[in-house]
C-alpha cells in the first residue's frame, strides 16, 4: 500500500513540473506588454503614482482569492500549510519579499522615465546571473554545465539583441544604474518567492507583495507626484488593465511557476520577455526586424532550451526551518 502512495505522489509531482512550465512561458506575454503598459499610463501620472494604483488594485484582487481559497479549504476540510504559525525566519523572508518585490517595481519604473525602454531591458534582462550568483553564494546550489551553457546563451542573446537600440549617453547613465539595480532587487526577489512558494499559496505571496508596493510607493508619491490619479477614462482604463494583466495574471503565473521551478531557470526563461516585446512591436507598429535579432532569437531559445533540459530547471523541494 505504502509503495503504491509513493509511486502515485512520484507521479504527481511530475505533472505539476510541466503545468509549472506552461504556466511559465504564458506569464510572458502579459509581462511582455509591461513596459508598453507603463510608459501608457505615464501619459497622465507619473511612475510613482501608476506603481501606487498597480499595488492596491492588484493587492485587493489578490486578497479576495485569498478569502476564496479559505472559504474553500473549510469547505473541504483542507488544512492549509500556513495555518502553522509563522517561524521568525519566515516571517522575515517575507519582508523581505515585499520590500524587494516593492523596491524592484518602484526602480523599474522610475528606470523607464530616466532612460529608453531598449537600456532598461538590457540592464534588468541581467538578473539571471545574479540570481545564479546569489543562489551559489547563499544557499550553496550547484549548477550543472547545461544549465550553465544555456543561462549564458540566452544572455548573450539578450545582450546582442539589445545592442542596436541601447544608448549609452551621458544624461542616461542614472537611469541604467537605476534599471541594474532594479535587476538585482528583482532577482532578490525571486529566489525568495521560490524559497516561500513551500510554504504558502500564490495568492497569499502576492497579496503580501502588493501590500508592500502600495505602502512603499505611497510617500514617494505625496513627495515626488504631482498628480495622484488620471484626468480621463482613457487612463484610468490602462492603469486598471496594467495591474489586473502585468500584475495579476503575469506575476501570479510566475509565482506559481516557481511551486516547482528554480528560480534560475524562470530568470532565463524571463530572458523571451524582449523576444516577445519585439514581435508585438513587428506585429503591431510594423516595426523592423533585423537579421541579427532573428539570430538573437535562436540563440535566446537555444539556451533556454538547454537550461529546461538540465535537472537545475526543477527546484529542490525543502521545508523552511
Amino acid at each position: 500500500m505504502t509503495a503504491k502512495l509513493e509511486l502515485a505522489q512520484q507521479h504527481s509531482s511530475r505533472t505539476p513540473a510541466w503545468i509549472a512550465t506552461a504556466s511559465l512561458f504564458a506569464s510572458l506575454i502579459p509581462l511582455s506588454l509591461a513596459p508598453i503598459l507603463v510608459k501608457l499610463c505615464e501619459r497622465e501620472i507619473g511612475s510613482n503614482a501608476v506603481a501606487f494604483h498597480r499595488g492596491w488594485i492588484a493587492a485587493t484582487v489578490f486578497g479576495l482569492l485569498s478569502t476564496i481559497e479559505a472559504f474553500d479549504r473549510q469547505k473541504s476540510d483542507r488544512q492549509p500549510v500556513e495555518k502553522k504559525p509563522f517561524t521568525r525566519r519566515e516571517f522575515g523572508l517575507l519582508v523581505g519579499l515585499g520590500s524587494f518585490g516593492a523596491t524592484y517595481f518602484l526602480l523599474w519604473s522610475l528606470s523607464l522615465t530616466q532612460t529608453n525602454v531598449a537600456n532598461v531591458t538590457l540592464f534588468c534582462g541581467l538578473n539571471p546571473l545574479f540570481v545564479g550568483l546569489a543562489g551559489w553564494l547563499l544557499l550553496g546550489r550547484r549548477y550543472n554545465s547545461r544549465f550553465i551553457i544555456g543561462m549564458i546563451m540566452a544572455v548573450a542573446g539578450a545582450i546582442v539583441m539589445g545592442l542596436d537600440d541601447v544608448q549609452f549617453a551621458t544624461n542616461q547613465v542614472q537611469g541604467n544604474a537605476v534599471a541594474l539595480l532594479s535587476g538585482i532587487c528583482f532577482a532578490a526577489y525571486l529566489i525568495l518567492l521560490e524559497l516561500l512558494r513551500e510554504r504558502f499559496t500564490t495568492a497569499t505571496l502576492l497579496l503580501w507583495r502588493c501590500a508592500f508596493t502600495t505602502v512603499f510607493a505611497f510617500p514617494v508619491l505625496a513627495l515626488a507626484e504631482e498628480r495622484l490619479f488620471p484626468h480621463s477614462w482613457m487612463g484610468w482604463f490602462f492603469v486598471i488593465l496594467q495591474a489586473l494583466l502585468c500584475q495579476v495574471l503575469g506575476q501570479g503565473l510566475l509565482a506559481y511557476s516557481l511551486s516547482k521551478l528554480s528560480s534560475g531557470f524562470v530568470a532565463v526563461t524571463l530572458l523571451f520577455e524582449p523576444v516577445l516585446a519585439s514581435i508585438f512591436a513587428w506585429v503591431i507598429f510594423s516595426e523592423r526586424l533585423g537579421f541579427f535579432d532573428l539570430i538573437a532569437f535562436v540563440v535566446i531559445l537555444s539556451g533556454i532550451y538547454v537550461a529546461q533540459s538540465s535537472q537545475s530547471a526543477v527546484k529542490e523541494t525543502r521545508e523552511l526551518a
